[in-house]
């Protein structure tokens, strides 16, 4: 909820300045407090823009449509194949060849 929903337009905030000291800066008072002028049509911001404006289905044939079913991939390459973590690790350290100090 906006300030502005609470408080209407305006709202008052009374002076940093008291009477006694010295007068106010001037700066647009009212009734010896300064005043805020709140937008009275506040933009939203990005994500709340977003999901007020999103496109909904609002027709039966757009409600009934479901995602789209392409068909299965083809198979895999006789040279490609999967490899499972256990696997990988093993045949890394084998592949690396021994580190030989001087």
């Amino acid at each position: 909820m906006s300030v502005s929903a609470i408080f209407g337009s305006r709202l008052v905030v009374p002076s940093p300045y008291s009477a006694a000291t010295k007068a106010a800066p001037p700066l647009r008072q009212v009734a010896g407090g300064l005043v805020i002028e709140c937008s009275s049509r506040p933009q939203k911001k990005a994500t709340a823009h977003h999901r007020k404006t999103r496109p909904r289905k609002t027709t039966p044939s757009d409600i009934r449509h479901g995602p789209a079913v392409y068909p299965p991939l083809p198979p895999l390459p006789a040279d490609w194949s999967f490899v499972s973590d256990e696997a990988s690790t093993t045949v890394a350290a084998a592949a690396e060849p021994p580190v030989q100090s001087e």
